[in-house]
């Protein structure tokens, strides 16, 4: 039994390479990686359904302005962002494969509830908040497993990039999938989809069930405090965060990814799609507008599964170079969208932008996976999603607010700029712009 802190720490230190023996295991095990894929993909076909639906309820169903969209928007990244550490501790100390079931089964109820709402005509804009808040912690717990179990169950645990990049693949096609469905909802009725975004996790659910993950050693219990405890592993977390001079530019980036371009996706570029239709409660051209977004949205994702179908054929050598580029572009591409352009070119800018953040999301959380010591590896997960979704909220209200004084498009002009500096600030004071494919 550990009997004080030091000789916790010390039995932590000491079961680490254990941990990281546990997690390599045999390359030929079946961990039914198939199994995790599909559950990884129906969570992000689901979600993808939600891109599009969710500022569809809010701008076109309840008519509400910019300021109170991007209330809802932070809504659904708030609890994210304040309960995904606790996510992380609880991933690294629980089985990940339960919590990403039990997330599933609690997203079966929420988006069931939903869809019942709207197929009753009882929506209100307090309703969708509260949807919002459900949704947003349970992708809290959800993400950090989801992310953690991916190690543990990848058919080659020596190349953890490979199979980064087939459950990003999976999640682009799937979201790609979900904004297809979305497109329809003209003809089948919003309410019929939510009932689908119900079915769908609880196929993940029993595709979960079928996963076998590689032991991981468990980790000693911690002494005091239940929050001494908690408050403890997180630091561990980003000792780990900092001490990397990898993790922590790629950390860096996130909070620029978040920031800049969350927000700008979130709430920005729905505004201008929606821009070039009449809104009118009850018209016609409402129903265009849940064909605008998704075929809108469908661009950007189509961008990411092609170039993550590249990263897993032929990744880069220079990772950290392409990161770099691939933000670059994202910040290059929101620029060129200030200016009044047809909608078909802003989706095909949109798909440009797509190539590049599929190239971003895929390196970037390889590279994670691959500098992470295996003990912390769920908290550095998690942390690394705390910087993409923290600054999302502040981006989804500050950008609605900046929408409603001087329009959304010109509102642009603030996350490129500053995703650029944050770019030329890190490729210039970090080792990421020379980081080679076995560096460590």
């Amino acid at each position: 039994m550990v009997t004080s802190r030091d000789e916790a720490a010390q039995a932590v230190r000491a079961d680490a390479p254990i941990i990281g023996e546990a997690a390599i295991g045999a390359p030929g095990a079946d961990t039914r990686f198939p199994a995790y894929l599909f559950a990884h993909g129906a969570w992000f076909l689901a979600f993808g359904l939600q891109m599009v639906l969710f500022p569809y309820l809010v701008r076109v169903v309840l008519q509400e302005n910019e300021i109170r969209f991007g209330l809802a928007q932070m809504s659904l990244q708030a609890p994210t962002t304040l309960l995904i550490l606790l996510g992380g501790f609880l991933a690294d100390r629980a089985d990940t494969r339960r919590i990403v079931v039990v997330c599933a089964l609690a997203a079966v109820v929420t988006f069931a509830a939903l869809g019942g709402l709207v197929a009753g005509g009882r929506l209100t804009y307090g309703l969708v908040i509260a949807y919002a808040l459900v949704v947003g912690a349970i992708s809290a717990f959800s993400n950090p497993a989801r992310d953690s179990l991916l190690s543990q169950v990848a058919p080659d645990p020596g190349n953890v990039q490979k199979a980064v990049a087939a459950a990003s693949l999976a999640q682009f096609a799937a979201q790609i999938l979900g904004m297809v469905a979305a497109m329809v909802a003209p003809l089948v009725g919003v309410a019929a989809l939510l009932f689908g975004q119900a079915g769908m996790m609880a196929a993940a659910s029993l595709a979960a069930l079928k996963i076998r993950p590689r032991p991981m050693a468990a980790r000693p219990a911690g002494v005091g405090h239940p929050l001494a405890v908690v408050g403890g592993d997180i630091r561990e977390g980003f000792a780990a965060v900092v001490a990397s001079p990898v993790i922590g530019p790629v950390m860096l980036c996130s909070v620029g990814m978040g920031v800049c371009f969350m927000g700008a996706f979130a709430v920005l570029l729905p505004l201008i799609v929606q821009s070039y239709f009449p809104v009118e409660a009850g018209g016609r051209a409402n129903a265009a507008i849940a064909t605008a977004l998704g075929a809108f949205s469908l661009c950007f994702w189509l961008g990411s599964m092609v170039s993550a179908m590249v990263i897993m054929r032929r990744p880069p050598r220079r990772k950290g170079r392409a990161y770099l580029l691939a933000l670059a572009s994202g910040g290059l591409v929101l620029l060129v969208c200030v200016i009044p352009m047809p909608l078909w070119l802003l989706c095909a800018a949109n798909l440009v932008w797509g190539l590049g953040g599929g190239v971003a999301m895929t390196l970037s959380r390889g590279l994670i996976q691959e500098h992470a010591p295996a003990d912390r590896r769920a908290r550095v997960l998690s942390i690394f999603t705390l910087g993409v979704m923290g600054g999302g909220p502040l981006g989804a209200v500050a950008y609605g607010v900046l929408a409603h004084q001087i329009g959304p498009r010109l509102s642009l002009l603030v996350p490129s700029l500053l995703m650029l500096v944050i770019v030329g600030t890190v490729a210039r004071r970090s080792r990421l712009r020379v980081l080679g494919q076995s560096a460590a």
